[in-house]
């Protein structure tokens, strides 16, 4: 099976929800090591907030799709940059 992009994406943000140690999980995603945004999981809350590093642009998701698929959208927009 390939492992796609966004399955490896979704994983992360899976790990991020299942993860205890604190109310707030941080990752960073980046794209030919220089990161592309920062994601933070408020279990609390249940959301999603996905930071752009270049814009500072701050996105809020109830889902984790939702936080997937801007993860990938940001990561893309980056690689077709170069």
């Amino acid at each position: 099976m390939v492992n796609s992009n966004l399955r490896r994406i979704i994983k992360r943000l899976e790990a991020m929800v299942i993860d205890s140690a604190g109310p707030i999980q941080v990752r960073t995603f980046e794209r030919y090591g220089i990161a592309v945004c920062d994601v933070l999981y408020n279990q609390e809350s249940g959301e999603f907030v996905v930071k752009r590093v270049m814009s500072g642009e701050l996105t809020v998701f109830d889902q984790l799709d939702l936080a997937a698929i801007e993860v990938y959208d940001c990561v893309e927009d980056f690689r077709q940059q170069f």
